[in-house]
Parts: C-alpha cells; structure tokens; sequence
C-alpha cells in the first residue's frame, strides 16, 4: 500500500495531540512529585521517621436492662484499664519498673503479664490494671511526657489510659441469676460465636456470661467503633495540621436496652423471705407466660464481679459449697413433694379410675407388698373423697390413685403440664428434670419397674425431679384452666435511639392441654380449698386478705428407714408451696421451695403467700 501525501499529512496532524497529551501527563507527575517531595518533604520526612497512624478501639456501651416497670436494673459506668502496647515499649525492665513505682503494683504481677503478651501481636494493648482509680489514671498521664527524654525519671512508651464501660448494677443481688454478668471472652466462646457472628467478637472482648447477658449478648453488645490517630515514638497521640482531615472514624453504636418481665418489688419479696435459706422461688402470669420473678438463694454480688478483685470474687464463691452460681430455679432438681398430687388427681380423674364423689379410705397407713405406706397423719383421714384428699394431702388417697393408674400413664399427664422436659425459657443450661416410666427404668437403671414405686410416685417421691420453674409453669396452668404457656423473659427491645426493634406479643389465643375443662375445675376449686377451708393445710395463708389457691408439698431427703439416725439440717425434708391468686381471675402463680425447711405450709407457702400478696397490689394498684 502506498501512502498518499493527504495521509501522510493526517497522521502527522493526530501525532501532534498525542505529543500533547503526554507531556500534559508528564507535567502533571512532575508537579506531584514536587509537592510531595519539595514542598511537603519535610512533613512526610518526619511524619514517616517519628509518627505512625494507630486505629484506636472506641468501644460501645453495652444495653441497659431495666424492669416491666422501667426501673434500672444494670447500668454502665466509666471505668479505666492502665493498658501497656508492647509495640511502643523499648526498654521493658525500665517500663514495668516505672508502673510498679507510680502504682504500687508488685512486680511479678507486671512480669507475668509482660510474658503472658508474648504469645499475643505486639500491636495488642495488655491490661496492667483493670479499674484503675481516677487518679490513678491521672498520675500515668501527667508523669508520661511527649517526648521520651533519657533523663525522665519515668519510662511510659507503649503505657497508656484506656477508658471503657463496666457493668453496674443499682441493686446488686436482686435478680443476679436472671441477669447474668459479663467477662472477658474466652476461647471456647470465642471460636463458637465467630462461627455464629463472623467478625462481632475478638479476643479481649467482654461477653455476656450465664443469664439474660449470655442469652441476649448479640443484641446488648453493640457495635465498636474505631478511629484513627498519629501517635509518636512512644505511642502517644500527637496533633499534627494536616493530617486529621485524612484519617478515618467510625463511631461507636450502643448496644439495644432491654425491657424485661422481672418485677423488682417481687423480687425484693423473694430476696426478702429466702434471706439466710437456700432455696428459689418462681412467679409467672398465668394470662402470657411473662416471667414475673425469678430468685435463687444465696445469691451473688454482681458489682464484686464487675470489679478489680473479680477474680478473686470469682474463685470463692466458684468453689463455695453453698453452691452460689447455681440457678436453683432452673437448675435445681428436687422431687415435687405433694405438688405432685395435682397431677396424679388429674390422671385419675381423666382416666376414668376415680370419680370426685368416690371416697377412699384411709387409716393412717396402706399394706402393700409386704410394707406400710404411711399418711402424713398418723391416724388416718377415714374415708375421703378427691376434694378433701387435696385440701388435706392425703397421702393413702393418692397412694391408691396411683397403683389403679400405673407409672405411665402417671407420666403421660406430667408431661402434658411441661414436666421431665425443658420449659425452653431463654436461659443456658436449663435442667430438664425426670418424669420416670417402666421404660426409663428399664434403660437407665437396667431394672424392671416395680409398681410399689409407683406408691412413691404418685405422692412426688422416689424418681420424680422438678424444678421451681417447672412447677411454678405447673401452677399457672392450673390458674389458667389448662392453656398451655410459653414462657419468656424479653417485652420489648429499642436501640440506643429509642426506636423499638420488638415487642412481645401473645398468641392470639393459648392452645389448651387435651383435658375436660371440667377436670381443671374440679382441681382449682381444690387447690382454692387448700387456703379457704380451716382443714386445709395452707389454711394460714387466709390471713393474706386475698383469695388464694394453692398445693403445699414436703419433699423427703433421707428415706425413712435410713433415717432413724440422722438429725442434722441436711436430713429435714424440703419444703414446697405452689399456688395462684386471685381465685377467680388468676394474675400470679408461684411457686417456692426451701432447702431443708421442713413442712411445706410452714417455710414455703409463706413465701408464696407474700409473693401472691405483692402482685395482687401491683396489678390493682393498691
């Protein structure tokens, strides 16, 4: 092909813009370059020799829990850690030394967490002090200068002030084992809730531990922020113009508040009364399931785990054999004790093996298999009929119950009211209980059922375990006519804006446990005997003024024919009450035991008769 002259000239035409273009782009780099090296070099020159950019955690207050009544039940407050940033510390013997002079802190104490940082980043913050006092806090800053001078009497490079939230609590054991506490996450914690949250937890967070704190962490936690700032040589920040405008912040978000359920009057009343006892005590709404009280006995100081001697707390009520971390409400197993007649009077009624009219006869005792199965009242009852079994707890009434039902069909009905099974309220480690069958037995114990076990079972002994809560959920549907009830702890969530996020609200309509309503009312009308009638053995809770009903129970500790001997507190018989007020329109059920207090009408029902009492005012506002 040959080039034509017109062609020739029209390439040389383009190449001229060409030529342009570049030596625009060359003067643009050129005066780049100059800037940043001519005119800004000595900034860049000293930024890059003496300065660096620190991302600095800003963390995010953890959510506020407060009462079905608004009223504070954990709070946060500042607090200060004295923290140390290996990265930054050049002479460490110097460093730690200069700490242990200005805090009085032991020496081995900073060594060990020196070494225990070497298995960590350097660029990673190691707290020297949790809690630090304010002027504590101040004394670090004012004795750590900007610049590190050799004749500084003091070296702090890498040592500084972090300033967090910790947890607080207006009363400090009134619902510790609802709530929970909150702790340093440790590593089981961690590898599962970043399988569950990808990149909301990492090492050195604090986490929510047992309690609502565990249950509900994701939502309390909040977000941490981060911003960035020049820090010098010795880890200390410095304001230099120019480079703030380039550095990136982002603000921390709050954690959501909760609204729980707890009623902190009830509580006080539980605390109150189980004050020097071991035991716990239940309180639910029998119209939606909402948890109104939940105490266990001894309780803990939640300010003393939230403080610097924490761990010092931590290792004595741990290893305390009264057992202080131990929910009693949802994870102590006991048997029912006489509560468990109830369902061995429902049983019997919709099985058809009795009818309310029949009566039973009892003198005082009943000769099976050889032995004697003893009534609480040594002379007996005479003949009885259900009503007046229950008012009295007839054990011989309800011995005969049970061998005429068997244990599995006893068992059936117990699990239709929530027992030997999780209630699944949103707690960790909830105990299940046991409603024993033939088949259980059999595979547990490799033992065939024999039915003079089912004597005991019938009256609450031998196999059987619950928990308060399970009987207090027992209770409530009794009050309620039989409506099944899932339990919950949350009403309503909103952010750190007030803006609400939920709201609890119930089923349209409760789904009724498969029975004759006319079974349920039959019972109710007993429990309500067990107050109202002077033979009743909760008679005494007619003082309270508000129409009650309710089951006492005396749990056995020591079998009886183990038992001659044994006098101690730990061989009485625990003390059980559930019962339910107003009579008519229930508002509250409860339920209460006592470790070792004897008979149920005189440790427990108290108890359930103040709880009763208390949320019967609070619902009518007197």
């Amino acid at each position: 092909m040959k080039l034509t002259q017109e062609y020739t000239a029209d390439i040389e035409h383009r190449f001229k813009y060409a030529a342009i273009a570049v030596a625009m782009l060359f003067f643009i780099v050129a005066a780049r370059l100059y800037y940043l090296q001519v005119i800004k070099g000595s900034f860049y020159h000293f930024f890059s020799t003496e300065n660096s950019i620190k991302a600095m955690k800003v963390p995010a207050p953890r959510g506020m829990i407060f009462d079905r009544q608004g009223r504070v039940l954990v709070d946060n407050r500042p607090a200060f850690n004295i923290v140390i940033t290996p990265q930054y510390v050049v002479d460490p013997r110097k460093t730690l030394e200069s700490v242990h002079l200005l805090l009085g802190m032991p020496r081995g104490d900073l060594e060990a967490i020196w070494e225990q940082g070497k298995r960590q980043p350097r660029y990673r913050p190691l707290v020297l002090k949790a809690g630090a006092s304010y002027d504590e806090a101040a004394l670090i800053h004012a004795s750590k200068n900007p610049w590190y001078d050799p004749r500084d009497p003091f070296d702090l490079r890498g040592v500084d002030v972090e300033v967090m939230y910790r947890r607080s609590y207006p009363d400090s054991n009134i619902a510790t084992h609802v709530l929970g506490y909150v702790r340093e996450i440790d590593a089981q914690r961690l590898e599962r809730y970043g399988k569950e949250h990808p990149g909301r937890y990492q090492l050195g967070d604090s986490v929510g531990v047992r309690g609502l704190e565990e249950q509900w962490d994701i939502i309390l936690r909040g977000r941490d922020g981060y911003e960035e700032r020049v820090v010098n040589a010795v880890g200390r920040e410095v304001d230099y113009e120019g480079i703030a405008s380039q550095l990136e912040q982002h603000p921390a978000v709050a954690g959501s508040n909760l609204m729980v359920t707890i009623d902190r009057d009830l509580q006080e009343v539980a605390r109150s009364r189980l004050a020097g006892r071991k035991g716990a005590a239940v309180a639910i709404d029998p119209r939606n399931g909402a948890i109104l009280a939940m105490y266990s006995s001894p309780s803990y100081d939640l300010n003393k785990l939230a403080s610097p001697e924490a761990n010092e707390y931590w290792g004595k009520i741990s290893s305390d054999p009264a057992h202080y971390l131990l929910n009693r409400a949802t994870q102590g197993g006991y048997p029912p004790g006489s509560t468990y007649k109830l369902i061995t009077a429902v049983a019997a009624l919709a099985e058809g093996v009795v009818t309310p009219e029949e009566r039973v006869p009892c003198w005082g005792h009943l000769n099976y298999g050889g032995r004697p199965y003893h009534c609480w009242r040594r002379g007996g009852h005479g003949p009885i009929n259900l009503y007046k079994a229950i008012v009295s707890s007839c054990d011989v009434y309800f011995y005969t119950l049970g061998l005429r039902l068997g244990v599995d069909r006893l068992a059936k009905y117990a699990r239709l009211f929530g027992l030997g099974q999780k209630t699944g309220v949103p707690l960790p480690e909830e105990r299940p209980g046991i409603v024993p069958t033939s088949q259980w037995k059999l595979e547990k114990l490799g033992m065939p059922w024999h039915k003079g076990e089912t004597l005991s079972v019938a009256v609450g002994q031998g196999y059987d375990v619950v928990t308060p809560l399970q009987n207090a959920l027992l209770a409530a549907q009794l009050a309620n006519g039989g409506k099944r009830l899932e339990l919950h702890f949350v009403n309503k969530i909103s952010d750190f804006k007030g803006d609400e996020t939920y709201h609890w609200t119930p089923p349209k309509e409760l789904e009724s446990i498969p029975l004759d309503p006319k079974i349920m009312q039959i019972v109710k009308k007993a429990m309500a005997g067990v107050v109202s009638e002077p033979a009743g053995t909760a008679h005494r809770l007619a003082g309270f003024k508000v129409p009650m009903g309710g089951k006492t129970g005396t749990a056995q500790v020591v079998r009886l024919d183990r038992g001659a001997g044994c006098h101690m507190e730990i061989c009485r018989d625990h003390s059980w009450y559930i019962g339910f007020a107003p009579v008519d329109s229930p508002s509250i059920a409860a339920a209460v035991i006592v470790e070792h207090g004897g008979f149920g009408a005189e440790a427990a029902a108290p108890i359930v008769g103040a709880l009763l009492k208390k949320g019967y005012e609070i619902e009518h506002g007197t």
